[in-house]
């Protein structure tokens, strides 16, 4: 089999990153996923994990255990998803691309072990590659993020070391409930009885259900703001510093820094919401510090964690592609995370109207990001990703801005070409922005467009 075979065969499967449809729930069957790894001979059970669900910065968390695990002398497994480019993202040993002749020779393994299982899907296929090739790297710990949900979704058939859950909001409402207790109920479904929960600070309604979940099932719980608080410095154009304090313990001028892990950081993701992701990571590190002596980590402490946050690099995530005139993209998809991408844009670039660059998913709240992004608008430009049927048409957007009486707003069918017009006839501060998908086509085309400004996703 051919790495393009590959894809071939796992597009094949029942893909609901593409065509979600509203029994996707009821399709679900961990079962399923168990028998599959079970005839693999159950690679996730080789090496020690760590699982993140949570509604936005799963991602970015996700990269920063992994990195400041990879300095603490671990080789280290990553699996996320979606991906921005290119299918190879999703697979990491080290910080490396999964090769293609790997993803090749795993898809013909999980093709063989698959064929007679009814339904499998791609994810799931796409999971235990992962799980897989992580065993086959022999790997010390992997960094898993849930792809949906968290208490059906493919990943959840790990035990971990330690389960983390960033922020919660809403999103896939027509499939995880629409309710924070109810989209809450099932990120908590990652908890495992007696390991240790990290969470980052909630509304009080999802909150509910985490510490009610932890307490029913044994599991220690920390959370981001309560045990673990943090103050930042202003930040600048390729990083911000801040410094973290644990909670409740007892401080004298001698020892101001209780806990080795406590101190100054700095990280290149901007954003206040990326720092709280950096202390979550830091906070879950601390959890299983004992953990990760036990499996050869080298000279434990503040330093290496340091380094492995501030070398983190997470592309897609307000990413600064050019700084005069600012061309930013953004993954944001959905209300809250617009929010905060208003908030960023403020605090990076204070004082700037911005022509938004903006495709969505047919499944994703487009007016509510639309309002929440729009005092900050100068103009809009609607389009969307390409070969994806999730895609929300980009005359639809057109209309949304209408309602919505927003006056200044255009359609780019093409969006290689307005990007172009960007680059070349436009002095304008422009974010791109909607969803992961159209963030990665957009990047795809700067590259090729603008090469000397920025840097390859792949790279990144």
């Amino acid at each position: 089999m051919l790495y393009t075979e590959a894809l071939e065969y796992l597009y094949s499967l029942t893909n609901y990153e593409r065509a979600p449809t509203d029994n996707y729930v009821a399709t679900l069957k961990l079962d399923r996923v168990r028998d599959l790894l079970a005839r693999l001979g159950n690679p996730h059970e080789r090496y020690r994990t760590i699982h993140v669900a949570g509604t936005k910065g799963k991602g970015s968390t996700c990269a920063f255990i992994a990195s400041c695990l990879r300095q603490l002398g671990l080789r280290v497994g990553l699996y996320t998803s979606p991906h921005l480019n290119n299918f190879r993202e999703r697979i990491r040993v080290n910080d490396q691309l999964i090769e293609p002749e790997a993803v090749a020779a795993l898809a013909q393994q999980i093709r063989e072990a698959a064929s007679d299982l009814p339904d499998i899907t791609t994810f799931e296929a796409t999971t235990a590659m992962g799980f897989l090739h992580f065993s086959n790297q022999d790997v010390d710990w992997a960094v898993v993020e849930v792809g949906l949900g968290g208490r059906l979704d493919a990943t959840n058939v790990i035990t971990p070391q330690v389960s983390v859950i960033t922020s919660i909001s809403y999103d896939h409402q027509h499939l995880l409930g629409d309710t924070l207790t109810s989209i809450a109920t099932e990120k908590a479904g990652i908890i495992k009885p007696g390991v240790p929960v990290v969470s980052q600070s909630q509304t009080n309604e999802a909150m509910a259900v985490i510490e009610r979940v932890a307490r029913e099932r044994g599991s220690p719980l920390t959370v981001v703001g309560r045990h673990w608080r943090w103050s930042a410095s202003p930040p600048s154009l390729t990083k911000q510093s801040f410094e973290i304090k644990q909670v409740s313990l007892i401080r004298s001028k001698e020892r101001p820094f209780v806990n080795d892990l406590e101190g100054w950081y700095e990280i290149a993701l901007l954003g206040k919401h990326q720092i709280e992701n950096a202390v979550t990571a830091v906070a879950a590190i601390d959890v299983i510090r004992n953990d990760l002596i036990a499996t050869g980590a080298r000279e434990f402490g503040a330093r290496a964690i340091r380094d492995g946050l501030r070398q983190t690099r997470w592309p897609g995530r307000f990413q600064i592609l050019r700084v005069d005139p600012p061309v930013v993209v953004d993954g944001a998809h959905n209300v809250d995370s617009a929010n905060k991408l208003a908030f960023t844009l403020a605090e990076v670039f204070p004082g700037r109207r911005w022509t938004f660059l903006f495709g969505t998913l047919k499944d994703k709240d487009a007016a509510g990001m639309i309002k929440a992004l729009n005092p900050r608008a100068r103009r809009w430009i609607f389009s969307q990703p390409s070969d994806m049927p999730r895609a929300l048409p980009a005359d639809q957007l057109l209309s949304i801005a209408a309602q919505l009486k927003i006056a200044h707003a255009t359609l780019a069918t093409n969006l290689g070409q307005a990007l172009e017009s960007i680059i070349y006839n436009s002095e304008e501060p422009v974010c791109i922005l909607g969803s992961i998908a159209f963030v990665g086509e957009a990047l795809a085309h700067w590259a090729r467009l603008s090469p000397t400004e920025t840097i390859s996703v792949l790279d990144a």
